[in-house]
């Protein structure tokens, strides 16, 4: 009878509190991070890391600042600032286009929700894009949604892992301004 009682508890409680995607959308929702992230991508037996912040203000505007690159996207937008080479690139995202961004600022609008798994470091939200044929997980923090790591899975030798280190208020720190009077600008838009 105890158990049953236990059981009955717990299963109410889970029925009342926000499933964890929906926990994750409201953490994005919030708005307002620097999210300081591990990047890793495979692709064709080449493995590429970069490591920064993104700074996330809402899912049409956010910035990506590591070393070698700062990556801004605001509203279809994609400016990428080559610090090394000294060189903008002006680009524009093709419709329907999604990228790992995306899933980290919570675009609802491609994702089809999987299983969600209550594992010892938080859930894992299990997602596919199938118009791209993609699939991924989400790992979070349970009952504040907070992000630990994405990962977007395209083919046996090629995926996508975003690592959360830490996030803060983005109140807290500014982006630095770069002189770009010396850049070469290479305009991509049509």
């Amino acid at each position: 009878m105890k158990i049953f009682i236990f059981v009955f508890l717990f299963i109410g409680k889970s029925l009342s509190e926000e499933d964890p995607y929906s926990q994750f959308l409201n953490f994005i929702d919030d708005g307002n991070y620097i999210f300081e992230i591990q990047y890793y991508q495979e692709q064709f037996g080449n493995r590429y890391e970069y490591k920064g912040n993104l700074y996330f203000t809402n899912s049409s505007y956010y910035t990506f600042d590591g070393l070698s690159q700062r990556i801004i996207f605001q509203d279809g937008e994609i400016t990428t600032i080559n610090k090394i080479d000294q060189q903008i690139i002006l680009d524009s995202m093709i419709p329907g286009e999604t990228t790992i961004f995306d899933i980290l600022s919570g675009n609802r609008n491609s994702l089809d929700i999987g299983q969600v798994i209550l594992e010892k470091n938080g859930f894992r939200i299990n997602f596919r894009l199938p118009d791209l044929e993609l699939s991924g997980t989400i790992w979070t923090i349970p009952q504040i949604g907070q992000p630990r790591e994405i990962v977007l899975n395209s083919g046996l030798e090629s995926y996508i892992k975003i690592r959360i280190v830490s996030v803060r208020s983005l109140d807290s720190d500014k982006l630095d301004s770069i002189d770009l009077s010396q850049f070469e600008i290479i305009n991509l838009r049509e």
